[in-house]
């Protein structure tokens, strides 16, 4: 299995699943500051829960993605 790099913030590489691990984490954090803003929770509102659907979401699809990642001959990476 090949491990693809990818430019950190400080011009340095760490691994992919690495940077999607960090970017998930720091995406469901929002949630937190977000109720925490609001003063309540994201599940008490129907617009609201749409919203923390959508970050759960992403979230999701970017842990999945070094898995889902295939290079130009079609092979997974």
């Amino acid at each position: 299995m090949r491990r693809i790099m990818v430019m950190c913030d400080n011009l340095s590489y760490s691994p992919l699943h690495e940077k999607c691990l960090r970017l998930s984490k720091k995406n469901n954090s929002v949630l937190f500051k977000l109720e925490k803003y609001l003063g309540k929770s994201l599940m008490s509102n129907e617009d609201l829960i749409i919203i923390r659907d959508t970050i759960l979401s992403v979230s999701a699809e970017i842990s999945r993605l070094p898995k889902e990642t295939m290079d130009d001959k079609n092979e997974r990476l």
